[in-house]
């Protein structure tokens, strides 16, 4: 039997510094979507808002995440 070919692509090594289950939930949108805006990740994760500020801050510190204009994008994507 021919193993399935592989659907989704490379899959993203999560960097060290995502530690939290929630910072890895944002970290994996945010590679997925390429970018959101906080009612987007508030709708595709189903987190309220102040559980993913700490988040996006957390990950912003540590150097993964920033903020263009309205929306949150990785800055770095290990693959």
């Amino acid at each position: 039997m021919d193993p399935q070919p592989d659907r989704l692509g490379p899959v993203a090594t999560l960097p060290d510094e995502v530690g939290s289950t929630g910072a890895k939930l944002v970290y994996l949108y945010l590679i997925v979507e390429n970018g959101a805006t906080i009612d987007e990740l508030q709708t595709g994760l189903r987190m309220r808002k102040v559980t993913l500020y700490p988040l996006l801050r957390t990950l912003a510190r540590n150097g993964l995440v920033e903020r263009r204009n309205a929306e949150y994008v990785c800055t770095q994507i290990s693959r």
